[in-house]
């Protein structure tokens, strides 16, 4: 079968990320609500890029449990349901209901669906001003706004990073290989995030770094990735990872 993917949550911002990078030629983006106008016989792949707000505040129980939905509507399909997870399904604090909900939605994708692929994210690097409540778009957003990031953890603490570009780069290998499973998809690279911020703020060409008084605990982590690296081949260096940063940081001056 030819690779025909279908992305539910055309607005979110891997679906963006997907639009801009994607070599796949045949997609198309739909919004949640549209779901059960399609026929789904006709996709490889169904991926779903969108999520609810509960599943930030609230436990698995009294979310909407979209994925769940999806799967349930595709059951009979032959496509590959693919599911964007999150390195925070490794995370146990009680605080955790993103993390502890995409665990939760792991383990019915997998009582539902015989041909998923699921992608334990790392922490992602893209260029993003919004509002949302991620990483890369908080530091940008202030750093235009306030010349300044605020970092409320140790100099010392590290994380995994990945570059949208590779992100899709990986995933558009996944998808054409018609890889099944669960993967951590990240770099396997420690990196400060002080580095990061650094970086961002060289190529924006001002602005500093405040330490708040009350520091949280260290919560660095670095992802696996040697499953993956068996399924798809991609170069990533810590270089490529601060020279990326740096780019992000110049855009702010557009």
């Amino acid at each position: 079968m030819s690779i025909n993917v279908l992305v539910i949550g055309k607005n979110s911002l891997l679906a963006n990320c997907f639009k801009k990078y994607s070599r796949i030629s045949k997609i198309k983006y739909i919004n949640y609500k549209k779901i059960k106008q399609i026929n789904f016989d006709k996709f490889s792949h169904i991926i779903n890029f969108s999520i609810e707000p509960d599943n930030f505040k609230k436990n698995y129980l009294h979310t909407n449990k979209i994925d769940k939905k999806i799967c349930k509507l595709i059951q009979n399909s032959n496509c590959i349901y693919v599911f964007p997870s999150s390195r925070l399904v490794y995370n146990k604090s009680k605080e955790n209901y993103y993390g502890r909900n995409k665990k939760e939605t792991e383990k019915d994708i997998k009582k539902i669906k015989k041909k998923f692929l699921i992608l334990r994210i790392s922490t992602l690097l893209t260029f993003d001003l919004s509002n949302r409540n991620l990483f890369i778009s908080k530091a940008l957003k202030s750093l235009k706004k306030n010349n300044q990031i605020e970092i409320d953890i140790s100099k010392s603490t590290y994380k995994d990073f990945i570059t949208s570009k590779i992100l899709i780069y990986v995933l558009d290998n996944l998808l054409i290989n018609e890889v099944i499973g669960t993967y951590n998809l990240s770099s396997n690279i420690p990196i400060k995030v002080i580095d990061i911020f650094k970086s961002l703020i060289k190529g924006f060409g001002k602005g500093k770094i405040i330490f708040k008084k009350k520091l949280k605990k260290n919560h660095s982590f670095v992802l696996n990735n040697a499953k993956l690296k068996e399924k798809v081949r991609f170069k990533l260096l810590k270089k490529d990872i601060l020279d990326y940063c740096i780019e992000l940081g110049k855009k702010l001056n557009a």
